[in-house]
């Protein structure tokens, strides 16, 4: 009978080093998760940003006197000066699928409009309005993919009528 109490001790040890061994482990991937849903969100309004950044430039560019020799190299500058490039390699590295895929939507279709100022084309182009169309409609299907991923309420759906 004299075993009952070391073992009884030993049990108890056992029992209090490993619920505070779970106890730094479940805390420890709480921090882990809070820390990469904050590099997601960062990421997510440093893309956007530079999408539109990189959208307002190019639209600037339709409506500015740039010499014609001049406006191939402009307009490219333009296109990357935003950096939606690397960081898109961030974001396909870090996000899921679907953000990363809806990201590299919309940025193909600022490419394309990129690709149609070059051949000189003007905002009150048809075909540039539909990529305008186009680029709208990715960005709020990929914000609405961010929104999902870092958990925060869906927006409601955006009115077209005057009502």
């Amino acid at each position: 009978m004299e075993w009952i109490a070391p073992v009884s001790t030993a049990l108890g040890a056992v029992i209090g080093v490993g619920s505070t061994l779970l106890a730094d482990r479940l805390s420890w991937r709480r921090d882990r998760a809070g820390q990469s849903l904050d590099a997601r969100r960062q990421l997510y309004g440093e893309y956007t940003a530079a999408l539109s950044r990189m959208r307002t430039a190019l639209n600037e560019c339709t409506q500015a006197d740039i010499p014609a020799d001049e406006r191939p190299q402009r307009v490219r500058e333009l296109f990357l000066a935003p950096g939606a490039y690397e960081i898109r390699h961030q974001l396909a590295i870090i996000a899921p699928r679907d953000v990363v895929e809806a990201a590299r939507t919309a940025f193909v279709v600022l490419r394309d409009t990129r690709d149609l100022l070059l051949r000189s084309a003007a905002v009150d182009n048809a075909a540039y309005a539909e990529l305008e169309d186009r680029f709208d409609t990715a960005v709020a299907e990929l914000r609405r993919l961010m929104r999902r991923d870092l958990g925060a309420d869906p927006l409601p759906p955006v009115r077209t009528d005057n009502a």
